[in-house]
């Protein structure tokens, strides 16, 4: 099994002060830690291969120390035979597994297999919801909201109340999967909207479980407390 580190939460994979030191402690090449325009939110920002053993080691003997606050570096395995991608939603990274070759073979003489592999890896728009925003315009969404909903919620009634929230602020839905539901909008001004529509949304309001605010600034945060402050 490959080893190769991923960040597994919002925001840019990033080391700590701590970890930069301590990678350069160990690799021949050495983090530029000084230069103020490689540093992100309290950490330092590098493209460093993801494969690599010092990084890997860094990982594993500084644990959570070796990333920065908006960050959390894990060490994943990639079974042997596999190529893969790392792919990410707002600096969320997952590892996608590409097929072999004999599972090429099998994927193209099976159309309908193949295209529900292409569904999942978000190589095409298979949407079946016209109104979700398209895979490229996704990525790009500087202010992102996932809705968590309890399981007495009718999802098909809290989808049509968020898509309503969405084409009055100008927001669009990014994903609904399940009891989860995530709308997204590039600028504060049709964002900002929305947050304070789904505060007065009292349809809404007693089936959320949690609300995670994102923003490429601010990182990740819980805002479901303000969307249940009664506002006089």
């Amino acid at each position: 099994m490959k080893k190769i580190v991923i960040n597994e939460s919002y925001g840019a994979f990033t080391l700590s002060e701590e970890g930069a030191k301590y990678y350069n402690s160990l690799s021949p090449i050495k983090l530029s830690i000084d230069n103020p325009r490689a540093w992100g939110v309290d950490g330092v920002i590098y493209y460093l291969g993801r494969d690599d053993t010092n990084l890997i080691k860094t990982i594993t003997d500084l644990k959570e120390k070796a990333a920065a606050p908006l960050c959390k570096l894990n060490i994943v395995e990639v079974p042997d035979g596999y190529s893969y991608r790392i792919e990410d939603y707002d600096g969320w990274e997952k590892v996608v597994l590409l097929p072999r070759e004999d599972e090429i073979r099998k994927l193209c003489a099976d159309p309908d297999a193949l295209i529900e592999y292409l569904r999942r890896s978000d190589c095409c728009d298979f949407d079946e919801d016209p109104e979700l925003l398209a895979p490229p315009v996704r990525k790009s969404m500087n202010y992102t909201m996932e809705l968590t909903f309890s399981t007495e919620a009718n999802m098909d009634e809290m989808l049509k109340r968020i898509k309503e929230i969405c084409r009055e602020t100008g927001c669009g839905i990014i994903k609904h999967e399940g009891n989860t539901i995530i709308y997204g909008a590039m600028e504060h001004d049709e964002f900002g909207p929305a947050f304070v529509s789904l505060i007065f949304a009292e349809d809404i309001k007693p089936y959320l479980v949690e609300a995670i605010w994102y923003d490429k600034v601010e990182g990740s945060y819980s805002v479901l407390e303000h969307i249940m402050r009664r506002m006089k």
